[in-house]
């Protein structure tokens, strides 16, 4: 995937968690200077690849299996392609009788159901839970935004805006409450040293080093 960005002042090039390739191109650079360096960075995306896919090993998705508000159905129809649609609390995905639902094309629309479904729950629960944790907690934040975010749970602006990835729906609540802190202490805090972990230690009542494991066991699993 080629980005162009007018805020981008320099060629960035990464590869996400299901081995997506991403070209960020600053507005002034032409497409064949682009292109040349990532010809130039193919045995870097290689190995980066490579390292993906052994940290994020992507498990058969099989039934039964359920979000926190929807459930997976798989449909083997006489369609020729696959379908995704969501509705009354139902991941629906239907994929062509011939088709195993173990093919790689099928699990790729089940994980784009299951995506889709978080992200309708990420904005009905975390916008409402960041506002109960200020009142709870006697924070002030900004706008909280929801997004995809593979490479991090969540991040803090420097004007206190959170943006929370929905990744964090596949986490029981006591981390997701973790993340949601660990972000609104940055309103305080901008930096990870010992004063934030003072802070955040302090605000999840000593429980931080111990959270922090868990939500690492949970870092290198698609779901």
């Amino acid at each position: 995937m080629v980005v162009r960005s007018i805020r981008a002042r320099r060629l960035n090039l990464s590869v996400r968690a299901n081995g997506e390739v991403r070209l960020t191109v600053p507005a002034a650079i032409g497409s064949r200077t682009a292109l040349q360096f990532l010809e130039e960075k193919v045995g870097w995306v290689v190995r980066a690849r490579e390292r993906m896919a052994e940290r994020y090993p992507k498990q058969i998705i099989t039934l039964p299996y359920a979000t926190r508000a929807h459930e997976l159905r798989l449909y083997p129809c006489s369609t020729l392609t696959n379908s995704v649609r969501i509705s009354d609390g139902v991941i629906r995905v239907s994929y062509p009788a011939s088709a195993r639902y173990d093919d790689p094309e099928v699990q790729q629309a089940i994980r784009k159901g299951i995506e889709a479904a978080w992200r309708i729950e990420a904005r009905n629960y975390l916008p409402e839970r960041v506002e109960t944790l200020c009142r709870a907690l006697h924070f002030r934040c900004g706008a909280v935004t929801v997004r995809n975010m593979r490479s991090r749970w969540g991040s803090c602006s420097v004007d206190n805006r959170l943006s929370l990835s929905i990744q964090l729906m596949k986490l029981p609540d006591r981390l997701i409450d973790y993340v949601i802190i660990h972000e609104l202490c940055h309103t305080r805090i901008k930096n990870h040293g010992p004063k934030f972990h003072e802070l955040l230690n302090r605000m999840t009542e000593g429980r931080h080093p111990e959270l922090r494991r868990e939500l690492k066991g949970y870092a290198a699993r698609w779901i």
